[in-house]
């Protein structure tokens, strides 16, 4: 995801030591290397062949990934996408966890997936009603999530939207000029490398894509001020350039490059 990212941003910023001409093929070999954890049932495993591992959230992921990447004009296959398309849709139909403690886990995966397949032209609109109805109970990334559904099938106003925005709003919490997202503390949550910046780099993501789409301004209009907060902390807790693991990394490489897409059309002059 960061590499292809970082090849979509070309010569808007100097890199030391990267090649933005050599990371498209780059990318784009390593998004075929991605098809061979697929599994026969359509799911993703986390080592090849592996398949007792497939898992519904990083099937999720991956299909994210290669849609970001198709919207950058990457090659991906249909074929990979609509088994995995039609996986998730068969794991979103198995019955929740009894065991209450698995609710914001569960939650989380759920509106991933849901998230994913509306974005891939997927009619999700009865899961879409039911994880509402759990919105008490999900982490405030999993919130994001759902958020972004709604908007991705067209319903970016109404009371559930901004319900939502509400909730998301509510979790961002002030410091010092900056702002982040304090994220639900889970230990089941951990499976997700759940963290705040994970969390904040997500809502931040889901902010500026409802920017977006609400057209307020022309790109380069004025950043929102949580938006602009939120950014500043980001920028503020990398420790030697970098956040505390891979999640981490791309989730806030993909915020900030929609951020800058968004809110700073001209290139900056510096490295």
């Amino acid at each position: 995801l960061a590499l292809v990212l970082a090849a979509d941003l070309g010569d808007a910023f100097s890199l030391p030591g990267m090649n933005t001409a050599q990371m498209r093929p780059a990318a784009q070999d390593t998004l075929r290397e991605l098809e061979r954890y697929q599994c026969e049932n359509g799911g993703f495993s986390y080592w090849p062949g592996a398949c007792w591992s497939t898992s519904p959230y990083l099937t999720a992921y991956l299909l994210h990934v290669f849609k970001v990447a198709s919207d950058l004009k990457y090659a991906v296959d249909p074929g990979t996408l609509d088994r995995a398309y039609s996986y998730l849709e068969r794991e979103l139909a198995a019955k929740p966890p009894t065991n209450e403690g698995w609710w914001p886990a569960y939650t989380a995966w759920q509106a991933f997936a849901v998230k994913v397949l509306v974005e891939g032209g997927r009619n999700q609109d009865s899961n879409v009603n039911r994880l509402y109805a759990y919105r008490d109970r999900m982490p405030v990334f999993a919130i994001a999530y759902l958020h972004d559904a709604l908007m991705a099938r067209g319903e970016t106003t109404g009371a559930r939207i901004e319900d939502l925005r509400r909730r998301m709003n509510n979790a961002i919490l002030p410091e010092a000029g900056a702002s982040h997202v304090e994220e639900l503390s889970d230990p089941y949550l951990l499976w997700f490398w759940n963290s705040n910046v994970r969390s904040t780099a997500i809502v931040l993501n889901s902010l500026v894509g409802a920017n977006a789409a609400a057209a307020a301004g022309p790109a380069g209009a004025e950043a929102p001020s949580n938006v602009a907060s939120m950014v500043r902390w980001l920028m503020n807790v990398r420790k030697d350039g970098r956040w505390g693991n891979t999640q981490e990394n791309a989730h806030a490489m993909e915020a900030l490059v929609n951020y800058f897409r968004r809110f700073e059309p001209s290139a900056p002059d510096f490295t």
